[in-house]
């Protein structure tokens, strides 16, 4: 048995999932106060992150990978978070993987079939949507992206393994 955390990072609100094989343990989510100087709030994921590894023993950790930004400021900040996960990562010893959101909906649209659709408000709707009728559990957004990027990334995962 594996144990994965699968996070939605983002600099305020990172939601969080966490499997053993494709059973999920539990869910969450944890906020970084924004009145904070951004390296007070680097440190702060850092810290949240670490914690949340080694409370659940994680053997492995899959993020969702950074997309363009209208906002060249927030897409800056969210590569800082990624490169703040990368060094989590490495300093715990945990292999990390990214999965972009585009593909794990990919994946779970094709096992599922489910549309998420093209506006952002439409894909965090069918994503609640699913973790409702597929967990029966009420969950935020940014819970139900983690979620289904870790399904999504334990799928993927399995069809890379070979039988020999």
């Amino acid at each position: 048995m594996r144990r994965t955390i699968a996070i939605d990072q983002s600099s305020r609100v990172t939601g969080y999932a966490v499997f053993d094989n494709k059973n999920l343990v539990t869910f969450g989510h944890f906020s970084i106060p924004a009145n904070k100087t951004l390296g007070q709030r680097l440190e702060g994921f850092f810290i949240k992150l670490k914690n949340l590894i080694e409370i659940y023993n994680a053997e492995e950790v899959y993020f969702e990978g950074i997309q363009r930004q209208q906002n060249i400021e927030t897409f800056r900040k969210l590569a800082m978070i990624q490169g703040i996960v990368y060094y989590c990562t490495q300093v715990l010893k945990v292999p990390c993987k990214e999965l972009a959101p585009s593909h794990w909906r990919s994946i779970i649209k094709e096992k599922y079939r489910i549309n998420f659709g093209k506006v952002r408000a439409e894909q965090k709707q069918k994503a609640q949507k699913f973790v409702k009728d597929h967990f029966q559990i009420d969950a935020t957004e940014d819970e139900c992206d983690a979620i289904c990027l870790g399904l999504a990334a334990l799928y993927e995962e399995d069809k890379h393994k070979s039988a020999f």
